[in-house]
């Protein structure tokens, strides 16, 4: 008899949404007084190795529930439907957003800008982040996104500016002129033409999508066209982040691909080979971040299903490197090793067992699994 795994899919269901937030508060020099950020934290986080370093997504206007709620809830809801990966999301409240964002040219260098780029990133090593980051601003903030992009385009991956004005001509003019900036990384929305839309800031876009059109060619562009001004960001966001990720969720759609039947449609080469198929395709942008556990669980349905549980095996033993911490991938490996080898199912099994005690709180099912692997346990004569 194996452990079933029915008891799991309510909390694996879940595993996306639930999350912890750190507060995390530190003087700036920049701003000579103390400032304080959001760190967002996936599940998974308790999970990990040091070797999985998240993405990172700054949401800027962190003092406004009305703009970084929706906003949070985009990327929860990506996140679930294995849209855009999990990330360390750091939302950064402003004091006085006007001050902070507002700039008259792009080389003097604001507090908000070395906050972020220096203190901030800095403040951030400890959550084992990796080179990917988005930054996301809305109005004055989304200018500021794009200067901050424009000062540091090695630092960002990607930035999304929702319905930007201030400053955009010198902005745009300043992008088109330089041709060492990549601008496929830089994605603008903006609202509604009528009157009681977006019509400034979308007046002033449709200006200058005339005059910058090879700028404008070379970015997204997200036409809110319904949506009022604070409304673009809630509209846009989804599409935009889905653009953006849109590699990621597909990096492993050719391996082990399977028919409408689920039955695999090639004939896998040999574990080592698939593996390294799956650690080549391991990547967001440039920077390495292994599968997932749904992607890992995902793949090794697949191979498990079709008979073939070496592969299966070799998949969750790559995968623990990764995710030491979580516990079923150890009741799969037992379930795999039951026949094969006793010795190291049990092991399999023990290590679960511990996990679930010590790493895991209670959600519904849990204690139910740990009597079920108890009795697994008597049966086997393992007490």
């Amino acid at each position: 008899m194996k452990i079933s795994t029915t008891l799991l899919f309510l909390f694996i269901s879940t595993l996306s949404y639930c999350q912890e937030i750190d507060t995390l508060s530190f003087y700036s020099n920049a701003f000579q007084t103390e400032r304080t950020v959001f760190i967002h934290k996936p599940e998974l986080d308790k999970y990990r190795s040091e070797l999985v370093k998240l993405p990172v997504i700054y949401l800027l206007d962190g003092q406004h529930e009305w703009f970084i709620n929706p906003l949070l809830s985009d990327i929860n809801y990506l996140r679930v439907t294995h849209e855009m990966p999990n990330a360390l999301v750091v939302v950064i409240p402003l004091t006085d957003r006007n001050k902070e964002c507002v700039f008259s040219d792009l080389k003097t260098e604001l507090p908000l800008d070395i906050f972020i780029t220096k203190e901030l990133d800095k403040q951030l090593e400890k959550y084992n982040p990796n080179a990917f980051k988005v930054l996301i601003g809305h109005s004055f903030s989304a200018s500021f996104s794009l200067y901050s992009y424009y000062n540091h385009p090695d630092y960002y991956t990607y930035v999304i500016a929702h319905s930007p004005m201030d400053e955009m001509d010198l902005l745009v003019k300043s992008f088109d002129k330089d041709e060492t900036i990549d601008k496929s990384r830089i994605s603008i929305s903006v609202g509604g033409i009528a009157s009681d839309k977006d019509h400034y800031h979308r007046k002033n876009f449709n200006r200058l999508e005339k005059e910058y059109p090879a700028f404008f060619d070379s970015i997204h562009v997200f036409k809110a066209d319904y949506s009022t001004h604070n409304a673009v960001p809630i509209a846009a966001t989804p599409t935009l982040l889905s653009q953006l990720f849109e590699p990621f969720s597909s990096r492993y759609t050719n391996i082990a691909f399977v028919n409408e039947n689920y039955n695999l449609a090639e004939i896998p080469e040999s574990p080592e080979k698939e593996i390294a198929k799956v650690k080549a395709a391991s990547l967001i942008g440039n920077s390495f971040y292994p599968p997932e556990i749904a992607d890992l669980n995902g793949l090794a349905s697949r191979y498990w299903n079709n008979g073939y549980e070496d592969h299966a095996i070799e998949l969750y033993l790559f995968e623990i490197e990764f995710y030491p911490k979580y516990y079923d991938f150890y009741i799969s490996l037992y379930n795999l090793m039951l026949e094969k080898s006793p010795e190291k199912a049990k092991k399999y099994l023990l290590k679960a067992e511990n996990l679930l005690k010590t790493v895991e709180s209670n959600w519904d099912g849990k204690a139910e699994l740990i009597l079920e692997i108890e009795a697994e346990k008597q049966k086997n004569g393992w007490n």
